[in-house]
C-alpha cells in the first residue's frame, strides 16, 4: 500500500520500474537481474532462487549478512522474473529500500504521513535494520483496531471518511495473478482465491490475519499468538461466528475463560521456591535468536520476577507466576497483555514467556550448573527456534 501511496504522490513513477534503477552503486552481472521490477517485488515473482522452504533458510542469510540489499541482488534465479509465485521475504526489503531511496524518509515515517496519521491510528512502530531501513516483510506493530481500519480502506475502495487515501486504480490491481495451490492465489501483497476474488487477506505470522469480504461488506481483523498451528485462527474466527446467537452474554463468557487461565495447574503443582542461590544474579548469555544479553532472576515482596537485557539496549521484566500459573503483566510499549509461568521438572526451570498477541511463546528449560552458569534450551514455534545456548554470571 506504501509502494502505491508513493506512485500516487509521484515519488515513484510506476511499479514497472527496473529496481536495478534505484540501486546504481552495485556492480551487476546477472543480465536476468536487470528484468525484475518493483511488480515482480510486489508479487513475490522476483524469480530469485529464495522461497518459504527450510524455514526462509535466505532470510535467516540475508539477516546476518553486512550488506542486505548486495545478498539480494546477489541471488540466483529460479525463474524467469513475473513467471511464478515463490514467497521471499527479502523482496519486500528491496522495496522498503526503495521506498525510503525515493522518498528520504523510512516507511514507518512515510507511513505516518500519509496512512497512519490519515486513518487516525494510535501507536506504531516498526523494526528496522542496521541501516535504518524498516523491516519491509513484517514486525509492524499497530493495535488490531488500526490494523481493522486498513482492511476497511481496501474496503472502500481508498477512501476513508470522505477524505481518498490511496488511488482506486492502485487498489483495482489487487488481483489473483499468481497461483499457488488450488484456488489459493497472490497479487500485489495480498493473498487472493481465484474463484472469489473480492475475498481478499493479508495472513501474518503466527495468526495475524486481515479478511476483507467486499460482497459482504465486513472486514475481520485478527491477533494471533504462539503455541498453536497459525492457521487455526481461521477455524477459530470462523466457529466463532457460527457459534454467535444474537442476546447471548458472550463477553461474560470470554471474562471467565480468561479468569481461568490464570487459575494454578493443579495437577502439576511443585515446589515454588526458588533455589536462593541463583536470585539476584545476572547471567550473561551467548548468542541466540531471542536477542538476549542478560538474564536475571529476582524475588520481591509480590513474588518472583525476570529480568532480561536485549543486545539492542531495552530491558524488560516481568512477573513469574510459579506452579505453573500464568501471572498478567503488561508489555512496554503498548500496554498489551502478556504472561509468564513457571515450574520446576526435576532440576530444570521451565519459563513459559507468552507474548499473546505480540506473537510468539517463548518456552524456556534451564539448567543451573555448578560454576556460576546455566545451560538453556528455548523452543518458539512461529519463529522456528529450538537452540541451546549458556549463560555465565557477573
Amino acid at each position: 500500500m506504501l509502494i502505491g501511496i508513493a506512485i500516487d504522490k509521484g515519488f515513484i513513477k510506476s511499479e514497472n520500474e527496473h529496481i536495478l534503477d534505484f540501486f546504481p552503486e552495485y556492480k551487476i552481472t546477472n543480465d536476468t537481474l536487470k528484468a525484475v521490477t518493483i511488480r515482480d517485488l510486489l508479487n513475490m515473482s522476483s524469480g530469485f532462487h529464495c522461497s518459504w522452504n527450510d524455514g526462509e533458510k535466505e532470510l535467516s542469510e540475508m539477516r546476518a549478512s553486512k550488506d542486505w540489499v548486495k545478498y539480494m541482488l546477489s541471488l540466483p534465479f529460479s525463474n524467469y522474473p513475473n513467471a511464478q509465485f515463490s514467497y521471499c521475504s527479502g523482496n519486500y526489503y528491496l522495496l522498503a529500500e526503495i521506498l525510503q531511496r525515493t522518498t528520504k524518509v523510512n516507511c514507518l515515517n512515510f507511513a505516518k504521513k500519509y496512512l497512519f496519521k490519515p486513518l487516525g491510528f494510535g501507536k506504531s512502530y516498526w523494526l528496522s535494520n542496521y541501516k535504518g531501513v524498516n523491516q519491509g516483510w513484517g514486525d509492524l506493530h499497530i493495535s488490531i483496531y488500526d490494523f481493522a481500519k486498513i482492511g476497511c480502506l481496501v474496503l472502500n475502495d481508498g477512501v476513508w471518511n470522505g477524505n481518498r487515501i490511496i488511488s482506486k486504480k492502485w487498489l483495482e490491481k489487487i488481483q489473483p495473478l499468481h497461483k499457488i495451490q488450488k484456488t489459493e492465489s497472490y497479487g500485489y501483497g495480498w493473498w487472493l482465491d481465484s474463484e472469489n476474488p473480492d475475498e481478499i487477506q493479508a495472513v501474518g505470522r503466527g495468526g495475524q490475519r486481515l479478511f476483507i469480504f467486499k460482497g459482504r461488506n465486513m472486514v475481520i481483523a485478527t491477533n494471533g499468538g504462539g503455541g498453536y498451528e497459525s492457521g487455526d485462527i481461521d477455524n477459530i474466527g470462523l466457529e466463532a461466528i457460527q457459534a454467535y446467537r444474537n442476546g447471548e452474554n458472550s463477553d461474560s463468557l470470554l471474562q471467565k475463560e480468561i479468569r481461568d487461565v490464570a487459575l494454578p495447574d493443579t495437577s502439576t503443582l511443585t515446589a515454588e521456591s526458588f533455589p536462593d542461590d541463583e536470585l539476584n544474579k545476572y547471567f550473561l548469555l551467548t548468542d541466540n535468536d531471542m536477542g538476549l544479553k542478560g538474564m536475571r532472576f529476582e524475588k520481591r515482596k509480590s513474588g518472583y520476577y525476570i529480568l532480561l537485557d536485549y543486545v539492542d539496549g531495552f530491558k524488560d521484566e516481568h512477573p513469574i507466576g510459579m506452579n505453573n500459573q500464568y501471572k498478567i503483566s503488561k508489555e512496554h510499549d503498548f500496554g498489551l497483555p502478556m504472561a509468564v509461568k513457571g515450574k520446576w521438572a526435576n532440576d530444570t526451570l521451565k519459563i513459559d514467556f507468552n507474548r499473546l498477541c505480540r506473537i510468539e511463546d517463548y518456552r524456556f528449560s534451564i539448567v543451573f550448573k555448578k560454576g556460576n552458569s546455566m545451560e538453556l534450551t528455548l523452543i518458539e514455534d512461529s519463529r522456528r527456534i529450538d537452540q541451546i545456548f549458556s549463560g555465565k554470571s557477573l
